[in-house]
């Protein structure tokens, strides 16, 4: 289900004050649009990377951790009006683990001279859902029924006027696996929002942005 801001930040803190991460934090695994090469952090592997013409081959594509959220970041080089950016993310050892949200965010310079939009395409077995950023704001996040283990993601940007699409930044939380229920999740609890609004801020500050971006 879609998630607001404040909602997705409860999640963070709930995995936060529950300890939930496979391991340490971990330095950024990095390639670019051109090598496409696959990244593991952690208890995680992004796969099958896929940078339409569209986007250049010099396009850093970044992964990181921070306890248990990671982060998959992009700055797009140069920045571009089209294209799209696609790979799978997965948890390695699906009977300890599994995706509870993920969250969207993406920024474009100049965004006063046309605007962008960054439309998340998210698949796994037996659902999907789209997020969908319109000059980087709102943030928008959605959080997953249990049994969730692997995601395909394709995010799609578009831009027109002068703005052009710079960032692209994914965050993926984890929980340890649970039992299919016989319904979607129930109301979320809203815990330690300071604590969690201070680890997203960690992540995104790694995200190299230019002056003008939102």
């Amino acid at each position: 289900m879609a998630l607001t801001k404040v909602l997705f930040t409860a999640v963070v803190a709930t995995g936060f004050a529950t300890a939930l991460s496979a391991g340490p934090a971990k330095a950024d695994a990095t390639t670019t649009c051109g090598i496409a090469a696959d990244l593991t952090i952690g208890d995680k592997i992004i796969s099958n990377i896929f940078c339409s013409s569209g986007v250049g081959a010099e396009t850093e594509i970044r992964f990181d951790s921070a306890g248990f959220v990671y982060d998959f970041g992009t700055t797009i080089s140069p920045p571009t009006q089209s294209g799209s950016i696609a790979y799978t993310i997965t948890i390695m050892d699906p009977r300890a683990f599994e995706f509870q949200a993920v969250g969207l965010g993406a920024g474009c310079a100049f965004p006063d001279l046309g605007g962008c939009t960054v439309t998340k395409n998210v698949s796994w077995s037996g659902g999907s859902t789209s997020l969908v950023a319109v000059n980087g704001i709102p943030p928008v996040s959605y959080v997953f029924a249990p049994g969730v283990s692997t995601l395909n993601i394709e995010d799609v940007f578009f831009a027109q006027g002068q703005t052009v699409v710079s960032v692209v930044n994914n965050s993926f939380i984890q929980r340890a696996a649970q039992a299919p229920p016989d319904s979607v999740p129930g109301p979320l609890p809203i815990l330690g929002a300071a604590t969690a609004f201070g680890f997203s801020r960690k992540l995104r500050a790694r995200i190299r942005k230019p002056a003008a971006t939102i």
